[in-house]
């Protein structure tokens, strides 16, 4: 599916980052993995701190010494935060905390938008992809910083594609679903680990599966968005299982899950039986 595709992958150590660098790999693409850190799965082919402008310009110079062109460069890099109190935490460690963020989902995008952008406007070729977020353009309770600095990489996004499309070069963000991760589960489970934080419910009863996102439906999404698309660009694809589109939707499975996992799983299990599958026809 993606075979010849040159792609250049930031934030490739991280969780979803390294998921897609093997789903893209596996796909025929040519993945140049570019992070601060060397996991089991992947050692970087460059190291680059995208807060540091420098740093990204010279890596920028290294990835184009090296390929032939690129066609795609999908920045996974980001950081979060813990929910802010303003009545009960430390203004310093907040504003300390919301710079941090900013700094890098902000300021690191705008930074390998304007590295990228230079080379890929002299040979009218290329395809920016940004980590978005349903932060973006919905509220995530007490993520200040990380509502912020998403809101501002879509506008980023937005900005970029206008100004870029005249040249063959296109701009895009995709935004996930909440998925569990390592980096987050202590948000979204009990301390024992067995049953959903608040925080995950009022995420769960906003999506209409009630299920949270996978990291083979995310890299699924984005593989598509790095097929050649002449006219694909100034866009947020969301892949949440429509958490960005819920209003009002399947209240016997919003109260099956202020109930407890258990109750969520007996409901899938009576739909199940309700609504039966059709066995594929030999």
């Amino acid at each position: 599916m993606l075979k010849d595709q040159n792609i250049v992958i930031f934030g490739a150590t991280g969780t979803l980052g390294s998921h897609f660098w093997q789903r893209a790999s596996a796909l025929g693409a040519n993945c140049v993995a570019v992070g601060r850190r060397t996991t089991e799965k992947i050692t970087p082919d460059f190291r680059c701190d995208v807060t540091v402008l420098d740093d990204v310009l010279a890596t920028t110079d290294k990835i184009f010494a090296q390929l032939p062109s690129v066609d795609t460069v999908i920045n996974f890099t980001g950081v979060h935060h813990s929910p802010m109190d303003f009545a009960k935490q430390d203004p310093q460690k907040m504003a300390e905390d919301f710079l941090r963020v900013m700094n890098v989902n902000t300021t690191g995008a705008f930074y390998l938008t304007l590295a990228f952008a230079k080379k890929m406007i002299a040979r009218r070729h290329g395809h920016l992809i940004h980590l978005c977020s349903d932060g973006s353009r919905l509220s995530l309770y007490g993520s200040y910083a990380y509502n912020s600095s998403k809101h501002a990489v879509e506008g980023l996004v937005k900005t970029a594609a206008a100004q870029l499309a005249p040249f063959g070069v296109r701009v895009n963000g995709v935004a996930p679903g909440t998925v569990e991760t390592p980096l987050n589960r202590h948000l979204l489970r009990s301390e024992d680990g067995q049953h959903y934080s608040p925080r995950a419910v009022s995420i769960l009863a906003h999506t209409p599966t009630k299920k949270f996102a996978s990291l083979d439906g995310i890299s699924e999404t984005i593989s598509a968005m790095c097929l050649p698309q002449k006219h694909f660009t100034g866009n947020v694809v969301f892949c949440d299982d429509g958490y960005n589109i819920e209003g009002h939707s399947w209240p016997l499975g919003n109260q099956a899950l202020f109930k407890g996992e258990q109750a969520l799983q007996t409901l899938f299990q009576d739909l199940a039986k309700e609504y039966p599958i059709d066995p594929p026809k030999a």
